[in-house]
């Protein structure tokens, strides 16, 4: 089964992925929620207790799922989408980029050329199979439980993530 670039679902991978990355590395999340009243469907990972030394991987994560979506052909576009399907991850990592180097910018494309190259490294690293993206392919199965049910309920507490990741859960 494949999902749409445009879909709900693929914002949930999105956001997933934030949180896939910050439990892995040690960071905690709140909850992942979208945003009530938001016409396009805009979600948030809300992640506290942050190390620094992860803040960057964790803003990467979302694009990094993005890509690893696309590179396992799991997403496609819908017909007569005329977008290049490799610039749509970039488009949602718009606010990601902002968080990854933490000022702030009047649109995507104030970012320099060697910005940009470091936040794409760092998330899917310069050959697509590094960066962040081992975490995402290691916990992808347990992902779509958490993204099924993100999905169907809006909201999804930080315990429940942790369990159905089975990631940040203290032994």
């Amino acid at each position: 089964m494949k999902i749409r670039v445009d879909s709900i679902e693929y914002k949930c991978w999105h956001e997933v992925g934030h949180a896939t990355v910050c439990l892995h590395l040690g960071g905690d999340v709140e909850c992942i929620e979208f945003l009530d009243g938001d016409a396009r469907g805009h979600a948030r990972t809300r992640c506290c207790d942050i190390p620094p030394e992860i803040a960057r991987s964790v803003a990467c994560g979302g694009f990094a799922a993005e890509v690893y979506l696309l590179k396992i052909g799991y997403a496609e576009q819908a017909p007569g989408d005329k977008r290049d399907i490799d610039r749509i991850p970039f488009d949602s990592a718009a606010i990601d980029c902002l968080d990854f180097w933490g000022r702030e910018v009047e649109t995507y494309d104030a970012f320099t050329d060697p910005e940009t190259r470091e936040f794409v490294d760092r998330a899917i690293g310069s050959d697509h199979r590094g960066g962040v993206v081992p975490i995402i392919a290691q916990h992808f199965s347990r992902m779509q439980e958490v993204v099924r049910e993100l999905r169907e309920a809006k909201r999804i507490e930080g315990r429940r993530i942790k369990e159905l990741l089975r990631l940040g859960i203290p032994r």
